[in-house]
């Protein structure tokens, strides 16, 4: 049966609820993805070797946890939900988190650095509390894929939206300075993260195993092949995203002017916002593995353009990034879309729901990249003979940081077009892996039910003829 229009199982305070959740969720990983780097080198102080050296640690600790984290995901059935509960606890303590992270304690550049490895990783782990179970959420919240999608893709407006909100943190860090304006921003993230907490409903009768063991879901995760090929051209994508790590160095130091990353990030973020509502209909016109690459063609050729047109005329400049990223961001606002099919494949093949673990992987590379991406941006940096806290750079560094913000994502581009050469899923296949799930489980229930009522009865005769004698 086509599902394109089928009657909604979610209402739209679900829907709002659960887009509200991503959007405070996002704004907080990308104020710490964007501007912690900077808060780090330039305001705390701490060299670009101590820097990158935490977030390569920080994502050792990943490897361990993230997986850890979605196995207990998978394994865990709480009687007040599957994933509510999980996400309960990340609404208090996510906003919270993030909040310790940007306080510059006084004390030596030893005592400092301890303060920032301890508080970057506990905001780590919060993180991965809140992420793996959002998004197994919307498999939970109803069975129709398209209708899935448009779940998923409220989450990607979120972002999309929080990175707008985002762009205006440097302006508020100027008048409340950094541990005000991350307050601020906390305390709006909270609010908009509460109410999924409330409103949304797990529906769908999922059958499960009750006794499944953690080898099994690791055995189960590593058998899913397009789950690890798509993570593969993802990793490649995000680990050479760029543009948000390094437009606060190009706006200081190429452009003279730091306050001009607010304009760079807003004309960055609108064409996303714009794409986002309409990723539903472009997926079902032409599904996500075309949409996928033919985005990927595009992103190329206009960072080829962006790098030989230059800066010089800064109008032209920001007309060419916001077609740019418009087509560098649709590959990153439909991945999760990936993962939650990739499960239904993983489901078929193994005859077991691995959600949790699939979306700790999800969890776990989205990390691995944003740490791979910062390292290289700062190995580059250094290469090119950045100096932090200098007021001029050098001609050598500002083209260094030209070629940074513009060349160096090819490489993730051409990555994902060779993982989609060998990704073969698409939505109708899907579709049936789900049916065939939801057949599978209620099938099970009604033999399940048919024992309890034969034992009933057999337990009634054996009563009566207790009675007899």
């Amino acid at each position: 049966m086509d599902k394109r229009h089928a009657p909604k199982q979610t209402s739209r305070a679900e829907g709002l609820s659960y887009g509200g959740f991503f959007l405070g969720q996002n704004i907080i990983y990308i104020i710490q993805y964007q501007y912690l780097l900077y808060f780090y080198t330039e305001y705390v102080g701490l060299s670009i070797e101590s820097t990158a050296a935490m977030m390569l640690i920080a994502r050792l600790w990943d490897a361990l946890n993230d997986p850890i984290m979605g196995a207990l995901v998978d394994k865990i059935n709480l009687k007040s939900g599957k994933y509510l509960p999980w996400l309960k606890f990340a609404t208090y303590l996510l906003p919270l988190s993030l909040l310790l992270v940007f306080v510059n304690i006084n004390g030596s550049y030893s005592l400092k650095l301890v303060y920032a490895y301890a508080t970057f990783l506990f905001w780590d782990m919060v993180y991965t509390v809140s992420d793996a179970p959002l998004f197994s959420l919307s498999t939970a919240m109803t069975s129709n894929i398209f209708e899935r999608d448009k779940l998923l893709s409220y989450g990607r407006f979120a972002a999309a939206l929080a990175a707008i909100i985002s762009a205006a943190f440097m302006g508020l860090k100027a008048g409340l300075g950094w541990t005000g304006a991350v307050a601020v921003f906390m305390g709006f993230s909270f609010l908009v993260m509460m109410p999924l907490q409330f409103a949304a409903k797990e529906r769908v009768p999922y059958q499960r195993s009750t006794d499944i063991t953690f080898r099994q879901i690791f055995k189960y995760l590593f058998r899913n092949k397009y789950l690890l090929i798509y993570y593969a051209g993802f990793l490649a994508v995000e680990g050479t995203k760029t543009l948000q790590i390094m437009a606060t160095y190009f706006a200081n130091s190429n452009l003279g002017n730091e306050g001009l990353v607010l304009v760079i990030m807003a004309i960055t973020v609108i064409p996303t916002l714009f794409i986002a509502p309409f990723l539903p209909k472009l997926i079902q016109w032409i599904g996500k593995k075309k949409l996928t690459i033919y985005s990927c063609i595009w992103a190329i050729a206009l960072s080829l353009v962006q790098y030989f047109v230059g800066y010089a005329n800064f109008e032209l400049f920001l007309f060419i990034t916001a077609i740019r990223v418009l087509f560098m961001m649709i590959p990153v606002l439909i991945y999760g879309m990936f993962t939650a099919d990739c499960i239904e494949y993983g489901a078929h093949i193994n005859g077991e729901r691995t959600e949790g673990i699939s979306f700790a992987l999800q969890t776990f590379v989205t990390k691995l990249a944003a740490a791979i991406c910062s390292v290289l941006c700062l190995m580059l940096l250094k290469y090119f003979g950045y100096v932090e806290q200098a007021v001029q750079q050098s001609e050598r560094t500002l083209h260094g940081i030209w070629i940074i913000l513009s060349l160096v994502p090819i490489v993730g581009y051409v990555g994902m077009l060779i993982a989609m050469a060998f990704y073969k899923l698409d939505e109708r296949t899907v579709q049936q892996y789900i049916d065939n799930s939801i057949t599978a489980s209620a099938g099970a229930q009604a033999v399940s039910a048919g024992g309890s009522i034969g034992r009933s009865v057999v337990h009634g005769l054996d009563q009566s003829k207790g009675e007899r004698f």
